[in-house]
């Protein structure tokens, strides 16, 4: 699906989410033609309601909206607790996520908004694993978040736990994708859990506030913690585990998937095992996956992660700002475009420097790391 970045109102786009019918190429449809609610309601051309593919119905509603003040209430509330209303179309919304099924029409990100384009991965798995587990999670989660990965997961019990805790541990960043709405914590027993992730890390859920951790939500949060990541881990899940419907989102979006293997004959490492039949790469360390990636992340090392002697050249004050922005772990380039304000074309030309300078790599998906 193919979005274009415009800068669509918040409330005209949470009135969108609102009626019945209008899903993610509906709601893109109507966005290319009308930004807010006023030039939607000016407009005196039929025709265009046609080609955004909506019906007479959905165009009244949309006309007669009544719900503004709910609208008003979400906005209020995300005032209130901190969080970030996101929606598609706009600029900050994830680009990971625009082209997965059904992408999210709106965000709610409590946290920092910038690691949305950090190099990440996503560690799941059974919520009551074996010692083993738990083992194999804290040594994978712990080795890549040190490393500068963010590790995403869904802040349940078992494997998400101690992935989480595993990267706070280690002095890195994870982040959690709710099945419910943002301002419901759950498990409840995760409160504290929680609020370590938002030290570093955020918290983001598509469902609007209030909404409960309902069986049917989870799956759909599913195609987020993939949408998110570069690559899936899987660490012990049972045949029918939920850690699977994420592993097999993650093969349709195009990510890399890893399973960790276990014993035969333990049930929870059935859905690993069949995972690694059907050509998931095997994952024993964060080496398997760092090597597997074409990754070379190594610890932070001083300020800027690049050491005195490696600085071989003068840097001028941008030249500086870039080495420092890469130097907690690779920064997508769409990132220093919208940190530091300039033309792609004089990042790419101060970049480009950089490199043969021998100070900083280019990496898969346009992410740019120190040397």
């Amino acid at each position: 699906m193919e979005i274009d970045l415009v800068e669509v109102d918040t409330r005209f786009a949470l009135m969108l989410s609102m009626v019945n019918g209008v899903g993610p190429i509906k709601y893109q449809q109507v966005i290319n033609h009308f930004q807010d609610f006023d030039q939607f309601a000016g407009n005196d051309d039929t025709g265009i309601f046609e080609n955004c593919g909506l019906n007479e119905k959905q165009v009244s509603s949309m006309l007669n909206f009544s719900r503004w003040n709910e609208i008003d209430e979400i906005l209020q509330k995300a005032a209130r607790f901190d969080v970030k209303v996101i929606c598609l179309g706009q600029k900050n919304y994830p680009e990971r996520l625009l082209n997965i099924y059904s992408p999210p029409l709106i965000l709610y990100l409590k946290g920092a908004l910038e690691l949305l384009s950090k190099p990440s991965v996503a560690i799941v798995g059974s919520r009551t694993p074996t010692e083993y587990g738990r083992a194999m999670t804290r040594k994978i989660a712990g080795g890549l978040a040190s490393r500068g990965l963010v590790i995403i997961s869904g802040m349940a019990w078992g494997i998400d736990c101690e992935a989480h805790k595993a990267a706070i541990d280690n002095g890195g960043i994870t982040a959690a994708v709710f099945g419910c709405g943002i301002d419901i914590i759950y498990p409840r027993g995760h409160r504290n859990l929680a609020s370590k992730i938002l030290e570093k890390g955020f918290l983001l859920s598509e469902f609007p506030f209030g909404t409960k951790p309902e069986k049917h939500n989870f799956p759909r949060r599913n195609r987020i913690i993939s949408g998110l990541v570069e690559a899936v881990v899987v660490v012990e899940a049972a045949e029918k585990s939920g850690a699977l419907v994420t592993a097999g989102l993650a093969v349709d979006q195009g990510k890399e998937v890893f399973a960790v293997p276990g014993r035969a004959d333990n049930l929870k490492s059935h859905g690993t095992i069949n995972l690694l039949k059907e050509g998931a790469a095997v994952a024993t360390s964060p080496e398997d996956i760092l090597g597997s990636l074409g990754w070379e992340i190594s610890p932070v090392v001083g300020k800027s992660g690049i050491s005195t002697e490696q600085i071989a050249i003068d840097l001028d004050p941008n030249e500086q700002k870039i080495c420092d922005l890469v130097g907690a772990g690779p920064a997508h380039f769409d990132e220093l475009v919208r940190k530091l304000g300039f033309q792609p074309s004089k990042i790419s030309a101060i970049v480009l420097k950089l490199e043969l300078a021998g100070l900083v790599v280019r990496r898969p998906g346009n992410y740019i790391a120190r040397a």
